[in-house]
């Protein structure tokens, strides 16, 4: 039996009377992509952050591909793990072509000798699958944001890794940008097997394409499956009182079933 591409094992971070995270325990197969929504302050990075080993847990372990993540297995275990975060950096004044930037994603690019043509073909396919291949010589630094998002994501996809971490990858893009990457990361689970986890803040824009999504605040309120209804309550232990459901389409993952459709959670100012 394969093991879980990622199981997290009673996780917990920060000060044992003010956990930012507390007990979380989750598990991804291969080819599963996982939506996580929360609300602001409510642990969504921090986990990610967790997942790639910028932080350490203060409890519990974390499992990549059936191997505990330690000192000793860190670098072979992380090199299959790609994370493309929420604040991007900024990159150099000087000018550098976007088929070298998706270059940086390959583990041996800090290397003297690294020349982008040794890896053309899987510079190529990265930007290909983002849809920036007409975009290959440019400067970076003259594309739009949205299309800066894409090769970033080409950076982090160009190296075929096992499990992608998103931290709200789709911030800078219009509708139907965001649509093509969700429909993008839907393709590349089915067909590599990759596992994907995102945070995002609207629960029905990824319903159609994730498999599960998981309610965050410090713990994981809810895990909803497809086909699964998240009830009205996790809604209100998640956001607080402050908050009403309006209505949305009837497919969304975990929306509250009501005569009218399916609902979505949505705060009000108040409760933001």
């Amino acid at each position: 039996m394969t093991a879980p591409a990622l199981r997290l094992n009673h996780v917990a971070f920060g000060p044992q009377d003010a956990r930012i995270l507390d007990n979380i325990d989750l598990q991804l197969e291969e080819g599963h992509f996982l939506g996580i929504v929360g609300p602001n302050g409510a642990g969504k990075s921090t986990l990610l952050h967790i997942i790639c080993g910028l932080l350490q847990a203060a409890d519990g372990h974390v499992d990549l591909f059936g191997e505990c993540l330690s000192r000793s297995s860190r670098r072979r275990l992380l090199g299959q793990v790609r994370f493309l975060p929420q604040r991007q950096e900024s990159m150099s004044s000087m000018p550098v072509k976007v088929r070298n930037v998706v270059g940086m994603g390959l583990e041996d690019y800090h290397k003297a000798l690294w020349r982008p043509a040794r890896h053309s073909e899987q510079i190529a396919h990265a930007l290909e699958r983002t849809g920036m291949t007409a975009h290959a010589d440019e400067d970076f630094r003259s594309l739009s944001g949205g299309q800066q998002q894409r090769v970033r994501l080409a950076r982090a996809l160009v190296s075929a890794p096992r499990i992608l971490l998103l931290d709200e990858p789709a911030a800078a893009l219009d509708s139907r940008a965001q649509g093509n990457l969700y429909k993008l990361l839907r393709e590349l689970c089915d067909e590599t097997g990759m596992a994907v986890v995102m945070v995002e803040h609207d629960i029905a824009a990824i319903s159609d394409y994730v498999n599960s999504v998981a309610c965050l605040n410090r713990r994981i309120h809810y895990h909803a499956k497809r086909g699964e209804t998240i009830p009205e309550q996790v809604w209100r232990d998640m956001y607080g009182e402050h908050m009403h459901i309006v209505a949305h389409d009837a497919h969304c993952i975990g929306c509250v079933d009501h005569e009218s459709g399916a609902l979505e959670s949505e705060q009000t100012d108040a409760g933001k």
